[in-house]
């Protein structure tokens, strides 16, 4: 059986380039249509639409566009994830106002998104503040501590957005991000969550220092998405914390990554493959997988 490999279409750096023109924002160069039509010229199965757009470009994604997506995922026979909103979100804040403003932002890009039937909504469910507090030289005990409370904000932040948006729990998946998973672990399996998998932020130990066959036999049981790119590395070899890099220009390495793809068709994986980078990038990633494991697609 065939993985199934998809790309993201709103890309950062993308959408930018698209609407700045001469240092100016023109919001009405942007069409998210046709962004996923053109990255369908690729013969992806999957697109993961990304949710922050509705804030950045106010504009594109409307109950009108979503309409035009579900028109273009029944004309050419793909389907969609939904990456839900994270910049300046925290789901794992002290802050009450923060957290509710948060939460009910993750619920209207959900309900938004609902028509379009997504595969997978792909959460962070700690974002910055979460990082930057567990990560602080303090005794161990009081991080272990700091680190535990966050998780339970989490996961009332998340037990409050399946409750209300009342979508199966299963089909909403944890991402590893800059936060200990094994901590996060435990808010998936309390819940009932998914899990995806982000190759790139393990690699550039944000989320473990395990290795990627590691965390995948740890969790694969819930696994339900992945996003699948390398991490770079400095001279030393010693890995720094950037991420989101085209395959093969990082530290995976061919065996690596043909070892996890073979092991994924081995397991019968089913679920979308994401590329969180540039149509270029991603091109250039599916074709150095077509070349050390073609026959996984």
């Amino acid at each position: 059986m065939p993985l199934k490999f998809g790309t993201t279409a709103l890309e950062f750096l993308e959408v930018a380039q698209k609407v700045v023109v001469d240092g100016v924002p023109d919001f009405s160069r942007l069409n998210v249509a046709d962004v996923v039509r053109e990255a369908m010229l690729d013969s992806y199965s999957v697109i993961e639409i990304t949710m922050d757009a509705k804030h950045i470009v106010p504009s594109s994604i409307t109950p009108e566009s979503i309409s035009q997506l579900l028109d273009l995922k029944d004309e050419l026979g793909f389907s969609y994830t939904a990456h839900l909103p994270f910049w300046s979100l925290e789901l794992a804040t002290f802050n009450e106002h923060v957290r509710k403003g948060s939460v009910d932002s993750i619920i209207e890009a959900i309900e938004l998104a609902k028509l379009l039937e997504p595969e997978v909504y792909v959460l962070h469910a700690s974002g910055d503040m979460a990082a930057n507090f567990s990560n602080q030289n303090y005794d161990s005990n009081l991080i272990r501590l700091i680190r535990q409370l966050l998780a339970g904000f989490a996961a009332a932040s998340v037990e409050d957005i399946v409750s209300r948006t009342e979508i199966n729990p299963h089909k909403l998946a944890i991402e590893n991000v800059d936060f200990p998973y094994h901590i996060l672990r435990e808010v998936v399996d309390d819940l009932d969550t998914g899990i995806c998998f982000d190759t790139a932020h393990l690699l550039a130990q944000m989320s473990g220092t395990e290795s990627i066959m590691d965390f995948y036999e740890t969790h694969k049981d819930r696994m339900v998405e992945i996003h699948l790119q390398d991490a770079a590395k400095e001279d030393d070899d010693t890995v720094v914390n950037e991420d989101h890099i085209a395959l093969g220009r990082g530290i995976m390495g061919e065996k690596l990554l043909r070892e996890f793809l073979l092991e994924l068709v081995k397991d019968k994986f089913d679920g979308p493959i994401i590329f969180e980078l540039s149509m270029n990038e991603a091109r250039e990633s599916l074709d150095f997988i077509r070349k050390i494991a073609p026959e996984v697609l």
